[in-house]
């Protein structure tokens, strides 16, 4: 079951928040990105269907990015109530477990990650279509799962 990629940020920025690492947007995208990977990989189920986009600094999700573009290269300051009921419990503690692997890079351990060579963001950025095109799902699985 997928999940809204909107909750799934939420819970992203409210659980870095709460162990003391909060996120800027550009961290939050390729946390975004890198949790797809990891969940798909333990589950063989897609975190969320919203698209997965080729920008200049790596894979992103649009409507997240221009939610939080306003903090630019800052932490995104905001705290939700209402992300109780969005996991149940074992999918809680997997999150967790995904966010802790990569709550400790920096933002750009992570960009430089997602540019290697022959990887879906370099297939479709460098070498295929370009600026803001999706990141087919199927590429991604074949490549980084």
């Amino acid at each position: 079951m997928a999940f809204q990629v909107m909750d799934v940020a939420r819970y992203i920025i409210n659980y870095c928040t709460e162990q003391g690492k909060p996120v800027s947007n550009l961290k939050l995208q390729k946390m975004l990105y890198y949790l797809w990977i990891d969940y798909y990989q333990n589950t063989n189920e897609y975190l969320f269907d919203e698209d997965i986009c080729a920008w200049p600094f790596g894979p992103v999700v649009p409507n997240v990015y221009y939610e939080y573009c306003s903090y630019a290269g800052t932490p995104i300051a905001k705290k939700y109530d209402d992300l109780n009921n969005i996991f149940n419990n074992d999918i809680t503690i997997e999150i967790n477990n995904l966010i802790n692997k990569y709550i400790d890079c920096t933002p750009n351990q992570l960009v430089n990650k997602s540019h290697e060579s022959g990887l879906p963001w370099d297939i479709i950025y460098n070498q295929n279509k370009g600026y803001k095109e999706i990141i087919p799902f199927d590429l991604i699985v074949e490549l980084e799962c």
